[in-house]
Formats: structure tokens, sequence, C-alpha cells
């Protein structure tokens, strides 16, 4: 009758011993006993390639022998370049600035927006409580196309229109303009040519 103990350390032994085999020679090899080199070392790997199998497809992704000696890739390394890869994907996603495609308003609508977050930072700064703004005339050639891109940004809140008709930028609407500044920028002023107007009180 074989004692428990000895029969898992002979389990063990037997799971490891291609393991306890590669130690001796690797200690022999620092003693200067033997004397291995690259191809050495790969013609025992070899050998005892259909015990390491098992053990080694739990630990590596990719396993290569050759002339220049092993090259692995560890499942931790691949899992690990797999989130760090993610969380960059990740990351760029969340800070990159909204493209023009996904810009939520018409035309007509960025081309107001941009004019007046253009002359409002110009004129008095992003944070400023003061608001630059401006109107287009009933007879302006481009007065229907104001009016189609003023209606929605009214009723988002992100402008106000005086009795005047002049629009201005509400605080709803500086937080916007700001989190789509590049596209803003980029459009510029399309409204560039301004005349007085009449302060009614």
């Amino acid at each position: 009758m074989i004692p428990e103990p000895l029969k898992r350390f002979g389990a063990l032994l037997f799971l490891r011993w291609p393991f306890i085999l590669l130690g001796i020679v690797a200690v022999l090899h620092i003693l200067k006993v033997i004397k291995l080199d690259g191809y050495g070392i790969s013609l025992i790997l070899i050998a005892l390639l259909p015990s390491l199998l098992p053990i080694v497809s739990k630990y590596f992704k990719t396993f290569k022998i050759g002339k220049d000696g092993i090259e692995a890739t560890t499942i931790a390394d691949n899992e690990g370049r797999q989130a760090f890869e993610l969380e960059g994907r990740e990351r760029a996603a969340n800070s990159a600035e909204p493209s023009r495609g996904t810009f939520p308003y018409s035309i007509d609508s960025r081309r107001i927006l941009a004019t007046l977050w253009h002359y409002q930072v110009e004129l008095f700064g992003e944070d400023s409580l003061r608001r630059w703004g401006f109107g287009v005339g009933i007879g302006a050639t481009d007065y229907s196309d104001f009016r189609l891109g003023v209606a929605p940004l009214l009723d988002a809140a992100l402008i106000h229109v005086d009795r005047r008709g002049l629009c201005y930028l509400t605080n709803k609407g500086m937080t916007f303009c700001r989190q789509h500044c590049d596209i803003l920028a980029a459009d510029g002023p399309f409204y560039r040519q301004f005349g007085p107007t009449q302060n009614n009180g």
C-alpha cells in the first residue's frame, strides 16, 4: 500500500518532470558541466514537446522556437494588450470632438451659432456675462435661411431673440458652443456685414 502523500508527490513529479529535467540541464549549464547553445536547447524542447504542450497551451498565446532562441507571448500579455488597446480606443472616443456629420443642427443653424460664437469670443470672451448679438433684416436675401436656422435654436434654448429681432447666445448656448468649438471655428462667422441697430429702450 503506497501512502497518500507519496502518491501525490508521484503525480506531481509525473506532471512536472519536463520542467525538473530542464532545471537540471540549466544548472549543469550554469556550472559548465555541459555546454548548450540555442540548437541544443531547441532539440531538448522538441524532445519534451509532447509533455510540454498541454502545460504551454494554458499559459502561452504564441510559442516559437527558432535559430535565435525561443519567443513566446503569454495569455496574460495578450489580455493586457487587448485591455490597453480597448482603454485607448475608449479614451479616444470620449475625448474626440464631434464631427460635422454628428452636428445636431442644420447648416442654417450652424451658421448662426458659428457667427454668434466667433464674435462673442472675439469681443467679450467665453466667460463674459455680456452677450454679442445680431439679426438679419426682413428685406435681406438670406432672411429666410436665417429664420429657418433660428427656430430650432430657440426651441433648444440655445439662443434668445429680443423684440428687435437680434439673437444672442444663452448660457446653455455658450456651453453648447464650447463643446462644438472646433466645428464652429472651422465654419467661421458666416454673417459678416452688420449695420447699426436702433435701440428703442
